[in-house]
């Protein structure tokens, strides 16, 4: 009776079309960056953001973060695939190295910083609108994660463990799945982000609370883990690389804390404002048009 309250394995396979293969996690994850790009050209509107300043700076953090997360991901748990593709270079095409979410974030920031680079926009206003999106995106990314169980953890009696857990050799056991965790943090967030956006808040303010509200329940999930002998991740010291990114990326929101309540409220130009502001010479036109009405009235009086 006890196993009745788990969740019952299932694995969702890709499907072809011709010979192309259409990976469920694929399709999950492209749904959460178009939305979580929607959202956050929405987002922007509604704080004075022009949805061009937005989708040109989501394009960089995107862009970065995926490339980002899919090398640093061997770097931090496969290292030895890079010495595989070393010791043979036609490997680099045919060896895949994976994605690693906290890789994932630091091609995010470092896109932040080249979008800033290249576009001198205040990085605070206009960033911010892709922390208030992410959640959105990331609940789909981990239900991508959840559909085919790649973040095993340790076997468990919980009442959420996946039964069954396909990992490691036979006899299979519930473990939890720290992918399903995560999709109930995004949902938990969304709600809270929602809830907080009914008034305004200070630019920065969901820059700040996404790492603030990730670093620790991430630190918290990787000791569920499974071992690495169980496909799990690996160690270094008794901590996954996750945890160890976790205090880097708790260091950033404190820090994003810390600027916006000891720095003004960074402002933008007008060709990044929304609603569009006029022009200089538009105003001037728009002034002396009312002026002549003004004066017109007068005469007719």
């Amino acid at each position: 009776m006890e196993a009745l309250l788990y969740i019952p394995w299932f694995k969702l396979e890709p499907w072809y079309v011709g010979p192309v293969p259409i990976q469920p996690f694929g399709i999950l994850v492209a749904i959460g960056v178009l939305l979580g790009a929607k959202i956050a050209e929405t987002f922007g509107k509604k704080n004075g953001v022009a949805p061009s300043a937005v989708s040109d700076m989501v394009g960089h953090v995107v862009l970065l973060g995926f490339v980002l997360g899919y090398f640093l991901n061997a770097a931090f748990y496969h290292p030895e695939r890079y010495v595989e593709i070393w010791n043979d270079p036609g490997k680099f095409f045919s060896t895949y190295l994976g994605l690693s979410s906290y890789g994932g974030f630091i091609g995010a920031i470092l896109g932040l910083l080249l979008w800033k680079a290249r576009r001198k926009l205040s990085l605070i206003a206009v960033g911010e609108a892709a922390c208030f999106a992410f959640p959105f995106g990331w609940l789909f990314g981990r239900l991508g994660c959840f559909t085919v169980h790649d973040h095993p953890g340790k076997v468990t009696d919980f009442f959420l463990a996946v039964d069954d857990y396909q990992v490691g050799v036979p006899p299979f056991e519930p473990r939890h799945d720290l992918g399903l965790y995560e999709v109930f943090w995004a949902a938990g967030v969304i709600a809270l982000f929602l809830v907080l956006s009914r008034k305004r808040r200070p630019r920065g303010t969901y820059m700040a609370l996404l790492p603030i509200l990730y670093a620790p329940i991430r630190f918290f999930l990787d000791f569920l883990r499974a071992e690495p002998e169980a496909g799990g991740d690996v160690r270094y010291g008794s901590l996954t690389p996750g945890q160890w990114a976790s205090f880097l990326i708790l260091g950033v929101g404190l820090y994003v804390l810390w600027y916006i309540r000891t720095h003004p409220e960074p402002t933008l130009p007008r060709h990044a404002q929304w609603p569009p502001a006029a022009e200089p010479e538009q105003e001037a036109k728009g002034r002396g048009k009312a002026k002549g009405k003004r004066a017109k009235a007068k005469t007719a009086e």
